[in-house]
C-alpha cells in the first residue's frame, strides 16, 4: 500500500464523517435540502470520493487521485457557495437557534477538508503524471 492511497482513504473517511455530521446539523437546524441539491450531494460529494478511493486501490492510482481532486473541488465550490456566499436557507448566517454553531462549524470543517482533499489529489495526480 502506498502513502497516496492511505492518505486518500484517510481524507475520504474524514470527509464522510464530517459530511454525515453536517447532514445531522441540517436536520437539527431545520434547514431543508432541495431535491436537486440532494442528488448532487449524494453523487458528487458522497459517492465520487469513495469511488475515487476504490479506483486508487483497485485500478489506477493516477485516475483515483485525479477523480478525488475533481470531486473535492466540486464539493468545495458547491459548499462554499451554499454556506458562505449565496443568500439562501443554507447560508450559515441565516441559521439561528441552538444548532447554529454546529451548522457553521461543520460547514467550515467540510470546506477545509474538501480544500485539503483537492490540494492533495491535485499534487498526487501531477506527481503521478510525470
Amino acid at each position: 500500500m502506498r502513502f497516496e492511497q492511505l492518505t486518500l482513504a484517510g481524507i475520504a473517511a474524514l470527509h464522510l464523517g464530517v459530511g454525515l455530521t453536517h447532514t445531522y446539523s441540517h436536520a437539527a437546524a431545520d434547514v431543508p435540502i432541495p431535491a436537486v441539491h440532494q442528488v448532487y450531494i449524494v453523487i458528487v460529494v458522497t459517492l465520487m470520493p469513495l469511488a475515487a478511493v476504490w479506483l486508487a486501490f483497485r485500478r489506477s492510482l493516477r485516475l483515483g487521485v485525479a477523480l478525488f481532486a475533481a470531486s473535492m473541488y466540486a464539493s468545495f465550490v458547491f459548499g462554499y457557495l451554499m454556506h458562505f456566499v449565496l443568500d439562501s436557507p443554507d447560508l450559515h448566517s441565516n441559521i439561528v437557534g441552538d444548532s447554529a454553531g454546529v451548522f457553521f462549524h461543520t460547514a467550515l470543517s467540510l470546506a477545509l477538508v474538501e480544500f485539503v482533499g483537492f490540494a492533495f489529489g491535485l499534487v498526487a495526480a501531477v506527481r503521478r503524471i510525470r
